[in-house]
């Protein structure tokens, strides 16, 4: 199936990457820090999504649990906020490197770069883990949806 083999190619090429700069020291450097943690970021956002849209593909009917689902929209909107905060930090640290070449390693430092690794992962998670905690529990209605429906609404303006 081709969403198989789109989430192995995901994992494989992602997990080569991150191993490289990982054990290469030469590549120990902010950007390919951040180039790790982006790609980490998106594994970890793959394996958010996709098995339980291989799971869905193959049975007939497809449920999750209300805390699966939670927690499946925890790991999705505080992954997809840490990707705009490691995109940002990126570019603070190209701008940094373009604009204050003689400054750049006394403030990009490890310590910097941990600290924004570590802001990029605790805001955001914080941030939905809220939100999350007090929907726990919230009681649904019980309703089968036969259908996806398309629902546009016309209106008409007159100058």
């Amino acid at each position: 199936m081709f969403v198989d083999l789109v989430y192995i190619l995901i994992i494989c090429s992602n997990s080569t990457i991150v191993y490289l700069i990982w054990f290469h020291q030469s590549l120990h450097e902010p950007m390919y820090i951040f180039i790790a943690a982006l790609l980490m970021n998106s594994l970890l956002f793959s394996t958010n999504i996709y098995p339980k849209l291989l799971i869905d593909f193959l049975s007939e009917k497809q449920t999750i649990s209300y805390s699966a689902c939670l927690f499946q929209c925890f790991l999705y909107y505080s992954l997809n906020g840490s990707e705009f905060l490691l995109l940002a930090a990126m570019s603070y640290d190209r701008y940094v490197s373009v604009y204050k070449p003689l400054q750049y390693h006394t403030i990009m430092k490890k310590e910097t770069v941990r600290i924004f690794l570590g802001v990029a992962w605790f805001v955001p998670a914080c941030q939905i883990a809220v939100p999350v905690a007090l929907n726990v529990n919230t009681k649904l209605c019980n309703f089968t949806l036969k259908g996806i429906f398309a629902i546009t609404q016309f209106t008409n303006f007159t100058v």
